[in-house]
Parts: structure tokens; sequence; C-alpha cells
């Protein structure tokens, strides 16, 4: 399988770390607007081909596959790309800025009879994977969920120093997780009676730091799910109140309050179990654990939310 990465930022070098150990994987070429970091990444990484322009790289039939790592904004277009070049799509979250366009993705990658997987790294944390299984098996019944997201980002990449600035939408990016993780633990699609509130826009980038949204399922689970780019104070957590237990996942660590039920994972795990699923999926002809068309109900949950902003 050999694979384009597009983007030449931190989640591109994550992505091309776990990539490279897959066994029968190519990093064949990478793609990135920024000609300085271009040929340096190439190098590091052991591409054979490094390119500016991204129809370019996609004219080449032994392409199989392309990862976007680029800014929100363009995942939903180079995605599409991607898939009208005929070649399977890894897109970080999230898929899109609209329901509308994750929609136009799965109809397009089901026309050609490609791969759209999404980003949802959350699912392929041990502890949440344990506390998923234990809520499908019954040992555990959710009737309060609340979720935090936290870290100091106005409109400043603290993680990485060659950024010049973070431009991606709380609600879109950091919520998409967070909702993706909640819907994916409780088995379901639906949000009733969503109530959202937003925070002023932050000056320099036009969009709300703070929002809180609240829903309640179908199964009657009350959900509470806080995000913010304005916390001094990092946090990512979430806390499901069961009639059997109180559990916290803690960054991938599972505690109740006897204390660390599955320890967090260290290093790359997550993504590595996500880049091989995504290969295994391609490999086997299936669909991916976190399809475009699994990723749609939380796209679905986000665009309500982002309706009630803008008539606000």
């Amino acid at each position: 399988m050999k694979v384009c990465m597009v983007g030449s930022g931190r989640m591109a070098r994550v992505h091309s770390r776990c990539l490279r150990e897959v066994p029968g994987v190519t990093l064949d070429t990478v793609v990135s607007t920024d000609t300085q970091a271009l040929e340096p990444f190439a190098d590091e990484f052991d591409y054979r081909h490094a390119i500016s322009d991204l129809h370019e790289a996609l004219g080449d039939p032994d392409l199989d596959a392309v990862v976007i790592c680029t800014p929100n904004a363009l995942h939903a277009s180079q995605s599409a790309l991607g898939l009208r070049a005929g070649k399977h799509v890894l897109c970080e979250i999230p898929l899109a800025l609209s329901l509308q366009e994750g929609e136009e993705l799965t109809r397009l990658a089901e026309e050609k009879d490609l791969t759209l997987m999404v980003c949802h790294t959350e699912r392929f944390r041990s502890g949440r994977m344990e506390l998923a299984e234990r809520i499908a098996s019954g040992a555990l019944h959710p009737k309060h969920v609340m979720a935090r997201f936290h870290m100091l980002r106005r409109g400043r990449l603290q993680t990485d120093p060659q950024r010049k600035g973070w431009v991606d939408n709380l609600l879109w990016h950091h919520g998409c997780h967070a909702v993706d993780a909640v819907l994916s633990l409780l088995g379901g699609t639906e949000a009733l009676e969503l109530h959202a509130q937003f925070g002023p826009p932050w000056p320099s980038l036009g969009l709300p730091i703070d929002i809180d949204l609240q829903w309640c399922t179908p199964a009657d689970v009350l959900v509470n799910i806080a995000l913010s780019h304005n916390a001094h104070w990092g946090v990512h957590d979430y806390r499901f109140i069961c009639l059997e237990d109180t559990v916290v996942c803690d960054h991938g660590t599972l505690r109740n309050k006897e204390g660390i039920l599955v320890e967090g994972d260290k290093g790359l795990a997550p993504n590595m179990r996500q880049a091989r699923e995504f290969v295994d999926a391609v490999r086997e002809g299936r669909e991916p654990l976190v399809s475009g068309k699994a990723a749609l109900s939380t796209l679905r949950i986000l665009q309500k939310a982002w309706d009630t902003f803008y008539q606000a």
C-alpha cells in the first residue's frame, strides 16, 4: 500500500511514525504548501516524493491511499479530491465543517467503492475500549455523563512553536472528539432536546472558545459536555455515573473510587491501532471502525449546535 501524506505538521508526523511500522505500507509521497518544511519532513520519514501540489500528487496511479492532516477547513475538499482520484482516505477530525459536506463525502466513497475513515482516535484508547465493552455487555448502565475537554488555545497552538496560530474551530475540532466519544460509548446516534451555549467570539479568531452542550439520549441518559480553549489548566476526561459504579476515563486511564481499572496507553499506541485498522479495512474490503458514515451522527449534533450559534 503506497500512502500519500497531506500536511507536514504535528499530526502528519504522528501518522507517518505509525504507518511506517505497518507491514506492507510504503510512505510514498508527502504534500505540503510549507515549502520550507517539505523536504526536511520527507527526509525524516523517507518519503520517496515531496510535492507542494495535491492535484499533481493524486495524479500518480500507483498511490493507494491519502491521509489528510491539514487545517479543518480543508478536510472536506481534500478528502473529496482523494476519493475522486480513486484513493482510499484517512482524514483527521473533523471530516467536514458541515453535515452536508460529510454526507456528500460518504456518498462519494460509496459510489467509488473506497474506504473513508475518520481519525476519532479516542475510540482506540485502552481505558475507553474497556469502558465501551463494560457498557455494551451490560456490566454498566450509564445514567449521567459529564465530559470536559479544556486547554489554552486563544488563537495560538501551544504544542507546536513552528505554527503561527491556531485557526481551527473549538466545536468542530475538540467538540468533534468529545461528542463522538460519548455517542460511541453510549451506543447511540441521537441527541434529544439538544441545548448549546456559546461564549463570546475570541477577537483574533471570530469564534467562541467556551462552549457547553447538553442533551438527553433516547435511553434517558443525561449528557453534559464542557469545551474550552480558555483554560489555563488543561483537562480531558469523561465521567460516567452508572447504576453499578461511577467511572472516569482520563486520557485513556479508566478508574473508579477504588483506583485504576485500566492504565492509559503510553506513546503512539492508540494512533498505532488506528493506523492498523485503516490499513486492514482497505485490505479486507470492509467498513473501518470509524467510517465516514459512522462519523455522521457526530456531525449531525455539531451542525445542530452550530446552527444555534448563528441563529443567536
